[in-house]
């Protein structure tokens, strides 16, 4: 049986997330998310330690939430596939994330646990 090392739930669900760094906003969406951290798929490769300014537009009722933060490139693996549209998985760590941001992910996150089958 694996242990599971991290210390908040995630969820697996596509949050629209834009992310700044040294070469422009790239525009995703996460695969999983996390009061931690989240994880998603780029058309271009950030080096691991790579800082970011962050935003999430959490889908919530009423309405979206929106979430400003920074964050840390942790973990990067490149996707098999064309060389022509590389592809990467990558895992950013949230570093400066305000205490309501943390529990509007939280609660997010919650959320959709509960409404996981």
């Amino acid at each position: 049986m694996m242990h599971e090392r991290r210390q908040t739930p995630r969820v697996a669900k596509r949050v629209a997330v834009a992310i700044a760094g040294e070469r422009g906003v790239i525009q995703a969406e996460t695969k999983n998310i996390s009061a931690a951290g989240a994880y998603c798929t780029l058309e271009q490769r950030l080096a691991p330690m790579t800082k970011l300014e962050l935003e999430l537009l959490l889908a919530t009722d009423p309405q979206p939430v929106r979430v400003r933060c920074q964050g840390v490139v942790v973990r990067v693996e490149h996707l098999p596939g064309s060389s022509a549209h590389p592809r990467y998985d990558t895992a950013v760590f949230f570093t400066d994330l305000t205490e309501r941001d943390r529990q509007a992910i939280s609660e997010f996150v919650r959320r959709h646990l509960v409404a996981s089958p």
